[in-house]
Parts: structure tokens; sequence; C-alpha cells
């Protein structure tokens, strides 16, 4: 512990060092640039927490760029693939995100790829791709810590031919019961602990050495309906601040609705009115998969598959629209027994 405050406060004085001798202003939606390319990363409210309806076994490899310690419940290989559409003035963008979780009795090793190539007026932030890779375990049932590396190249639009280069390492505590919630949860996570992009002005997006925290838990936790919150924190290069706030709710156990807002700081200063994002919509379904009749399956012991399909729409910044649609599928059905010892032979 005495260790994890030394290198706290050192971060802390590195980015008040930098900040006396640069102001930095990124492009506009270059802080949401790794937040693109999957609609949980809008539908969750990017919460560090996991989101208001959190099931730690069921989420996918994506979960590293808001906090990889998410991941650490995982018990099933997963893939996770998803498409982002952007339409906005001065043409149309994209982004996706493919990746994959794989358990282990040491932890939880994830990875993946990202991109997004945005040419427009809105969000001129040019093409980009990025590859991921993390590790995160549960230190204990209530502590999951996790970190991850990534790494990419940038050309066109805002930015130069560029790279990036980055790291980011964060912590989720599982309070259980606290009052009325359930499931509650809070996380820090810091994020971009490295070198990012920089435009033609000199500006770092997203801003790099960027702490965040969340809070969220269930209000309402019965058989056929589960409903809970999120709000979040955070301050990219400790210059701006991020809010947001997400609600989720589970129907019959199968459908998962969602809405939520977030705003940028410095953004709606910079921008004034066309720098407020709209609240978001997002709907999920899930569901299984029968595979036994298929041999690799089945070998695999994969005979059952549980299927999360989303997806999410929001206006942001100068009026453009995100639309996202996203799969997760856990293979193989989750283990909810305890497994049982026994000592001495059998009467």
């Amino acid at each position: 512990m005495i260790y994890m405050k030394r290198i706290l406060f050192s971060l802390l004085m590195i980015v008040f060092l930098i900040q006396t001798v640069w102001s930095n202003d990124p492009p506009a939606g270059g802080e949401r640039l790794f937040f693109l390319g999957h609609p949980d990363f809008i539908s969750g409210a990017m919460s560090t927490s996991g989101g208001g309806v959190f099931a730690p076994e069921v989420v996918g490899s994506h979960v590293m760029g808001v906090n990889p310690a998410l991941a650490a419940g995982v018990q099933r290989f997963s893939i996770d693939a998803a498409y982002t559409g952007l339409v906005g003035t001065g043409g149309y963008g994209n982004a996706f995100y493919a990746g994959a979780l794989f358990p282990s009795r040491y932890g939880v090793f994830s990875g993946g790829v990202q991109g997004a190539f945005l040419p427009l007026d809105a969000m001129n932030l040019g093409n980009t791709l990025l590859a991921r890779a993390g590790f995160s375990r549960d230190v204990t049932d209530r502590l999951f810590v996790g970190a991850d590396l990534y790494g990419g190249g940038a050309f066109g639009g805002a930015d130069r031919a560029d790279w990036a280069l980055g790291l980011d390492a964060g912590f989720v505590y599982r309070l259980g019961s606290a009052a009325f919630l359930k499931n509650a949860r809070y996380s820090v996570v810091i994020r971009n602990m490295g070198k990012n992009f920089i435009d033609d002005e000199k500006n770092i997006y997203p801003g790099i050495l960027t702490p965040a925290a969340g809070f969220a838990a269930l209000f309402v936790d019965k058989e056929k309906l589960s409903a809970g919150f999120s709000a979040d924190v955070s301050f990219p290069f400790c210059q701006n601040l991020v809010f947001s706030l997400g609600l989720q709710a589970k129907i019959a156990r199968f459908i998962m609705v969602s809405a939520g807002w977030d705003i940028n700081l410095r953004e709606v200063i910079k921008l004034k009115g066309d720098g407020v994002h709209l609240p978001f919509v997002g709907i999920g379904i899930q569901f299984t998969a029968d595979m036994s009749k298929s041999g690799f399956m089945s070998r695999q012991g994969w005979q059952k598959t549980d299927i999360d399909v989303s997806g999410v729409w929001q206006q942001l910044h100068n009026k453009a629209q995100v639309f996202s649609v996203g799969m997760t599928a856990n293979f193989g059905l989750q283990d909810e027994e305890a497994p049982v010892i026994q000592i001495g032979d059998e009467e």
C-alpha cells in the first residue's frame, strides 16, 4: 500500500509539472475516441464499476478500455464484436471492436483490436487502429484488479501520422449491500498512462494520465426485474472534467434497457450549445444458443452458449448521430455451484 501511495503521488506530481507548461485542448470528440467501437461503452455510461446492472461473469473484453479490472470475474471463454456508425456534417464515420477473454487458473487474459475512421467535420479525428492486451484477477471475492497495455497508429484528419502506446490500471471493490442498495460497487482507474495521439496544434487526445472513479448499485432487485444506476467522473490530463450518469434495467432476465447522459465540460465551454450531448437510449437481448449439434463445440464442452446482442443511439456534440450494435458470446455453461471436496472413503 505504501508503494502504491508513492506511485500515485509521483504520477500526480508529473501531471502538475506538465500542466505548468502545457495546456491541452484536444479536438472535438477526442476524449471519446477509445469509447466508440462498442455499444456497451455508451449504454454502460462508460461506467468504471460495470454499470447499474452488473454481472461480472458475462462481461466482454471491451471493458479493458473502461476499467480492465471488470473482467476479473469471467469464468468462460468469450468473444465480442461490434460496429458503430456516425453521421454528421461532412460525411459518415465508422468504428469497430473485436476481442476475446481467456479465463485461466491464474486470472483472466484479454485481447482486442479497435479502429475508428472519422472524417466528419463534427469529429475530424482521422483514422486510428489500436490493439489491447490485458490481465485481471479477483484478489478476493470483493476486490478485482486489472491492467491492460494498448498501442496503435493514426493517420489523416486532425492528426499527422502518429502512434500511441499506453497502460490502464484499476480496481473494483464490491461492497455488497449498502442501505437500500444491492450489489454496490466503487472503482478507481488511471487510464492512458503513456503517449497518445497528437494533433497539428500539439494537443493530446485522448488526454493522458486520466484518473477516473465511479459508483454503481442496484436499487431494485427482484426475480423478474433488476434496476440500477451508475455515476462516474474522470479528469482527462487533470485539465478537464467528464461526468456520466447511467440507468439500466433488466426485465424478465433477458431484456436490458438503458438510458443516461454524459457531459464533457471543456467541450461545453468551447462549443457552447453544440457541445451538449443528448441522453442515450439502448436495448439488449440475452439468449442461450444450443450448439450441441456441432462436433467441435461439443468437444470443447460448449454445447450451450450465452449470447448478448445490444444496440444504442446517442447524439453527441455538433449534432453527430451515433448508432452502435454489438454481440458478446460466452461459451459453455456458467459454473454456479461450489466444488465438493470429499475426504476419506465414501461409505
